[in-house]
């Protein structure tokens, strides 16, 4: 005999899957009367939307099944794929130790520069859409775009305009008392803080030598976020978080780095290739600034015509006329000294209108341990 449902079930099973997600499940119809009538036939419980439940296999009433409350919920994470995993943990370690150096650079830099305490400390390395990274951003800033001559793409610097208000009012002689209003800069605060931006980027170049030169240039300064797009907005960016404090005042620093700028040596930032490098020997321009550098020592090279030894007496009585017999003989070669020692042998001669000297020795280093003895 066919079942039919009064206006009650009806009711009963449509409140039933108006509410599907609700854990409390609605109770049983009561049994038709055309089941009542055919011998105890029960109508089924509307059951949760969106999972079927087994048919009874026998017997006149449904039931629910008693080991689904029994089994382990299993853990559902969302995935967005709007913001996907480009960096590995270890590599936010390594690009962390990188910018700390960095931190540390620009910390220094800033002091020398204002001649005040200047102090810059890391707080954040993340990943994220530029998108987010650009709304994060106050407006008005000081944003500063820049390339790299090997790598492929560009990269940006953002300073509150707390700290660039700081920095330009020691630079012009006051003590660092930041503006109590956001604006933008002048043309001549721009000019005088690209140069302070020059230096912070040599700070980069130098804390990223030992994965890869950068070699920056500065590109473009910006005051308005929405106007730096150096990357589309969903793209996945390096977000470096830098406090800045210069005596009470505290700003943030954010360096932005394309994931596609640094694609092609996103395999060096781990551990082992980090401390390798550190252990490496100093790079040659390195070694070449310094040799630079040592060349442009003055020292004083004399030409020595002869010793002698005289007494004080003898000094006092010298006079015009008097001549002083010294040990060096005519034919022999002059010593000629580079500071205090003796490099060279030579011949004394005229050279134009002045008086010069012809080398004719080079003379080895004395042995250190001859100079010991």
């Amino acid at each position: 005999m066919v079942d039919t449902l009064s206006q009650s079930e009806i009711d009963a099973l449509l409140s039933a899957l108006s509410t599907g997600d609700e854990e409390e499940e609605a109770p049983p119809p009561p049994p038709t009367k055309s089941g009542a009538a055919s011998g105890g036939g029960f109508a089924e419980a509307p059951k949760k939307a969106g999972k079927a439940e087994p048919a009874p296999s026998g017997g006149g009433s449904s039931f629910f099944d008693a080991d689904d409350s029994d089994k382990p919920k299993k853990k559902i994470i969302t995935y967005d794929f709007k913001r996907q995993t480009k960096f590995s943990k270890e590599q936010l370690g390594t690009i962390q130790l990188i910018h700390e150096t960095f931190a540390r650079l620009v910390g220094t830099d800033l002091s020398t520069r204002l001649r005040a305490f200047a102090q810059a400390t890391i707080i954040a390395v993340e990943q994220r859409t530029f998108e987010e990274m650009i709304h994060s951003i106050y407006n008005p800033t000081f944003i500063t775009i820049f390339r790299s001559d090997n790598l492929d793409g560009k990269a940006l610097i953002d300073i509150n305009l707390n700290i660039v208000f700081t920095i330009l009012d020691r630079l012009l002689g006051g003590n660092g008392t930041p503006l109590g209003i956001l604006r933008q800069l002048t043309e001549v605060e721009k000019q005088i803080m690209t140069k302070v931006m020059v230096g912070i980027i040599d700070r980069l170049r130098e804390a990223w030598i030992n994965i890869i030169d950068l070699a920056p240039a500065m590109e473009l300064v910006e005051s308005n976020p929405q106007f730096a797009q150096i990357v589309p907005p969903s793209e996945i960016v390096l977000s470096i978080t830098i406090e800045i404090k210069i005596h009470d005042v505290t700003g943030v620093m954010t360096l932005c780095i394309p994931y596609n700028t640094v694609e092609p040596i996103v395999h060096k930032f781990n551990a082992a290739s980090w401390f390798a490098a550190v252990r490496k020997e100093p790079m040659q321009t390195n070694v070449d600034a310094i040799s630079h550098q040592v060349k442009e020592v003055h020292l004083p090279v004399i030409a020595e015509l002869g010793a002698a030894t005289v007494t004080l007496q003898d000094i006092l009585g010298l006079g015009p006329g008097d001549i002083l017999v010294t040990d060096q003989l005519v034919k022999n070669d002059l010593n000629i000294r580079v500071g205090n020692l003796v490099k060279f042998h030579g011949r004394p001669g005229i050279l134009g209108k002045k008086m010069a000297i012809s080398i004719t020795d080079q003379l080895e280093p004395p042995d250190v341990e001859e100079e010991l003895e």
